[in-house]
């Protein structure tokens, strides 16, 4: 019994071990089987990734060219760049990793042409966006070559996937059958399977961890994802695949009246109602047609949102499908935004190119009709010969179209002063009445040509306000100038100063044209004219008004349009602070004049016409006077003739103004002459740089003779160092 018990234990031991090593051989087998099969699935893993994350990069350059094309905003085209050097490097790994297959190696050639042709498409699109606007680019998106494209890289991109996955497939078939096989051996021993029962708790443990760690971290994502939603500034719906919403963040709550709750379940089309602008007829659904084409989808322009409260926002979007890792839809996400703003702003930017357009019009009108009168005249006076009489009105009627259009480039100058902050006040109490007999010396030629009754009604006692005397003048000369201009000829104008309390009040009436309501608000904007037909020959260049209000605003006052209507004329109220006590003002002390003696003049001048015109007037005058092209000629001729007062232009070739009044400034016969800068330029900013290149004055062409002769006739400049 012993030996059969000895016999059957060595046997059984034996058999024990031949089981054991036989197990463990095929254990052993099996488990290397396993583990290339394992790397290979990997590997196979990494070829379908690289695979998706390629698709999704041209995805991503699609849709940065898009927002680009639909927007201009050049901030959408990051994605497209990221995608633009990214694409090249995923094409390159996909190569590596196929070398085991040379079926997929097969395709590349053809995964290479049709993203060369994505890419072409999308670099065409983006450059005629860029170049030629939108409307080049939309041509260029509706040719349907994009979505072509698109489809032959998708249909690629998919022929890859299948080989791959059925690659993956047999692998996983193969590691499949080793790892049954080695299961049914470790079933016949029962030590292994002892050790294998062991192994398989000890790996469902850890399993289990890894999988409370995985829902851990789907959970974070989730959050993530929720907190995102509703974080950022675009309207986000999302839906399954039947289009039923699933969430709606905070922006797409205000925007369609409905919270999340209430909508979860709803059908998108419920939730999110969309239709035309115009015809008013409904919009196909950018999220539905994404679920059905499995693709991003954008809506058409002018496309309007109703909320649940009837309020409708104009509206652009976007839709796509959500998928999962494996490219299957799981549901859509549809992003859009309330673009009323920028309509508003686009409707404004039209408005003020059309204005720009109709001022550039106008202006272009207003400066022709001051030649006409000036050719004729000038052709009378030569017409004329020694006829005192038409000498006399052909010199009235050019002064006043000169007048006329230097009151058109002032007007502009002040405009730009204002519009840069640059316009200057120098402010003393001062009579309003003597203020508005200024405003109405301005306007009296023009007030005696229209034959128009005006009624002035001023209050018996001085009434004081802190103001720059000129610019209130011009101010309310600018307020009869329109009252005469929007007046038939024979009309009534009304001008009353009045006091109302801590106030001043002006009114300037008309028995005119009037003004329609809707044009109360705006008739102080700037280029915008009440009428502005071509019967209306004194129609300015609508900046008058606009001038009016920053002036009367500058001095803390306010001015107000009213009008019963077209035909019934309009008024004008002025209201400006009162200064109950005008401070005591200190008379400026007036030097000695110099006389009316001859003086020696040096005119530097580049445009022969003006050179010489004015050195003709000072001759006439009485004055020597030396006449030069340039500054190199000025401080050659100086030299020579040792002026008194030098007259010099500021844009003159070789050297200009300001280098050359430095320069005689430098020389012995140029040190204590007056430099008198005579110039277009009239800014602050030119008066500033006269003053430091040391010139006395800064005169704005064309001077008036008075001015001219006001300067002449000043005393002789101090020598410098001589107190």
């Amino acid at each position: 019994m012993k030996s059969l018990f000895d016999r059957w234990f060595f046997l059984g031991i034996a058999a024990v071990f031949v089981i054991t090593a036989g197990n463990s051989a095929l254990a052993f087998h099996n488990t290397r089987l396993l583990y290339e099969t394992a790397g290979q699935v990997t590997h196979t893993h990494k070829v379908l990734e690289a695979l998706a994350e390629l698709l999704s990069t041209a995805k991503d350059a699609e849709t940065g060219q898009r927002g680009f094309v639909i927007t201009g905003n050049l901030g959408y085209l990051e994605p497209y760049h990221v995608a633009e050097g990214t694409i090249t490097s995923w094409i390159r790994q996909i190569d590596t990793l196929t070398r085991d297959n040379p079926r997929l190696q097969s395709e590349l050639p053809e995964l290479r042409r049709v993203m060369a042709n994505k890419l072409a498409e999308l670099r065409e699109t983006v450059a005629l966006r860029q170049n030629e606007g939108f409307a080049a680019a939309e041509r260029m998106v509706l040719t349907g070559r994009g979505m072509a494209s698109m489809d032959s890289l998708r249909s690629e991109v998919h022929r890859m996937v299948a080989e791959e996955e059925q690659q993956l497939k047999e692998r996983t078939d193969r590691a499949t059958r080793s790892r049954n096989f080695a299961i049914s051996a470790l079933v016949m021993a029962g030590l292994v399977q002892l050790a294998t029962l062991a192994a398989m708790i000890l790996l469902l443990r850890r399993k289990i961890r890894n999988r409370e760690r995985a829902a851990a971290q789907l959970n974070e994502q989730k959050e993530w994802f929720r907190t995102t939603l509703f974080s950022i500034g675009d309207a986000v719906i999302t839906t399954d695949t039947t289009g039923k919403i699933t969430t709606l963040n905070t922006v797409a709550e205000q925007l369609t009246g409905w919270t999340s709750g209430e909508a979860s379940g709803h059908s998108l089309a419920d939730v999110f109602q969309i239709v035309h602008e115009t015809s008013r007829l409904p919009v196909a659904n950018p999220a539905l047609r994404a679920l059905r084409d499995g693709g991003i989808v954008g809506l058409a322009n002018h496309t309007v949102l109703v909320a649940r409260d009837g309020t409708e926002r104009p509206i652009d979007d976007s839709a796509a499908p959500i998928r999962d890792a494996n490219g299957r839809i799981l549901g859509a996400v549809l992003v859009f935004r309330d673009i009323s703003a920028r309509r508003d702003a686009e409707l404004r930017l039209r408005e003020a190119d059309q204005r720009k357009d109709e001022f550039l019009a106008v202006l272009a009108h207003e400066l022709r009709n001051p030649l006409a009168p000036l050719r004729h005249a000038l052709e009378i006076l030569h017409l004329a010969h020694d006829d005192p009489v038409a000498v006399e009105q052909v010199g009235g009627i050019m002064e006043r179209q000169l007048q006329h259009m230097v009151r058109l480039i002032d007007d502009l100058l002040d405009v730009s002063r204002i519009a840069g902050n640059r316009l200057e006040l120098r402010r003393e109490p001062v009579d309003i009445s003597a203020v508005v007999h200024s405003a109405l010396e301005t306007c009296g030629p023009l007030l005696s040509q229209s034959q128009h009754s005006l009624k002035v009604t001023l209050p018996p006692h001085p009434l004081h306000v802190d103001a720059d005397r000129g610019r209130l003048a011009q101010a309310f000369a600018n307020l009869l100038n329109n009252a005469i201009k929007y007046t038939e000829e024979g009309g009534r104008i009304w001008l009353t100063v009045e006091r109302d309390g801590g106030e001043v009040v002006i009114i300037v009436r008309d028995s005119g044209m009037g003004i329609p309501a809707k044009m109360l608000e705006r008739i102080f904007e700037m280029f915008v004219q009440v009428d502005g037909s071509l019967e209306r020959a004194q129609g300015g260049l609508g900046i008058g008004l606009q001038l009016v209000k920053r002036i009367v605003e500058m001095h803390g006052g306010s001015v107000v349009a009213e009008s019963p209507g077209p035909g019934k004329g309009s008024q004008f109220t002025v209201r400006l602070p009162v200064v109950l006590t005008p401070a005591a003002t200190t008379k400026p002390i007036v030097g000695p004049r110099g006389g009316d003696r001859p003086r020696r003049i040096l005119v530097a001048d580049d445009n022969p016409d003006a050179g010489d015109t004015l050195a003709m007037m000072l001759r006439m005058m009485g004055h020597d006077v030396c006449v030069t092209r340039d500054g190199v000629e000025a401080l050659e001729e100086g030299g020579r003739f040792h002026p008194d007062i030098a007259l010099l232009d500021i844009g003159m070739p070789k050297l200009n103004g300001f280098e050359t009044a430095r320069r005689i400034r430098l020389t012995e016969w140029g040190r204590d002459i007056v430099l008198v800068a005579l110039t277009g330029w009239g800014q602050e900013d030119d008066r500033r740089r006269s003053q430091e290149a040391g010139f006395d004055h800064h005169m704005v062409k064309p001077v008036e003779l008075a001015t001219l002769e006001g300067v002449l006739n000043q005393p002789p400049r101090t020598p410098v160092g001589v107190p």
